[in-house]
């Protein structure tokens, strides 16, 4: 079966119970934070078994940046193509979390390329959700109190958001690769020049961007064509770690500004 026949049920949302919450930043005191939705590893790896079958899907990893620390992971998820006879692969990577770190990577890196087979890519179109929290050491945690109307807003996304656009099936598998939408808003994002790397995991993009007056250098997984000097994103998602070079930023999502 063509890896085609998989996708569109890769991509379809999950229930409310199997949808998890993190903060995404809280105010001075922790009494309250944005929360942002999320898929665990377990959901992920259950998706694939369901969809594609235990046997017919696999996950390696390779090291990325190196630092004093670590390395931080690049995860490869295959699922077999029988058209054309071998493995489809799908690759994204993630820095070493602050709480068991190679865990806690490693799972990240999975999460990431589950979201390029289409595996809860949806919930990045889902704002954040400002919900009361409680301190606990020094970060903070959701109030369990928060957790039912988490669900509600959920609900509401899906049936305002995802179930209200047409279900697309990609053609060819050469063309079912993530295509940024222009958005017709205010560009935030400027790219001023675009670097590639070839290296031993493939090619990675360094990107100079600007924004607030202030440049940036950050690096992308991969080759984008959309890339370029010029190019304008309305919205661009970066994570960050420190590494025995300095502060490294990743370009993780973008949009196009129109």
């Amino acid at each position: 079966m063509s890896v085609n026949k998989f996708l569109e049920e890769l991509s379809k949302p999950f229930d409310a119970k199997d949808v998890k919450w993190r903060l995404q930043g809280t105010n001075a005191d922790k009494t309250g934070g944005w929360a942002v939705a999320y898929l665990d590893s377990r959901a992920i790896a259950k998706r694939l078994d369901d969809v594609v079958g235990q046997m017919r899907w696999k996950d390696e990893y390779k090291p990325w940046i190196t630092s004093k620390t670590g390395a931080s992971q690049i995860c490869i998820i295959s699922i077999y193509d029988d058209d054309l006879g071998e493995w489809v692969n799908k690759s994204d990577g993630a820095e070493l979390s602050a709480i068991s770190p190679i865990k806690g990577g490693i799972s990240d890196a999975f999460k990431r390329a589950a979201v390029k087979w289409g595996i809860g890519r949806y919930l990045y179109s889902m704002k954040p959700v400002w919900v009361k929290t409680r301190a606990r050491g020094n970060s903070a945690m959701i109030e369990d109190t928060e957790l039912t109307r988490l669900q509600q807003q959920y609900s509401v996304f899906l049936k305002e958001s995802v179930e209200s656009v047409p279900k697309q099936t990609p053609k060819s598998f050469a063309k079912s690769k993530s295509n940024p939408v222009p958005v017709q808003n205010t560009p935030m994002y400027e790219i001023l020049g675009v670097k590639k790397q070839q290296g031993d995991n493939g090619v990675r993009s360094m990107l100079r961007i600007k924004h607030n007056n202030k440049i940036i250098t950050a690096y992308y997984n991969g080759d984008d064509s959309h890339f370029k000097e010029g190019t304008n994103l309305s919205r661009a998602l970066f994570t960050s770690r420190e590494t025995e070079y300095g502060k490294v930023h990743i370009l993780q999502d973008y949009d196009l500004a129109a």
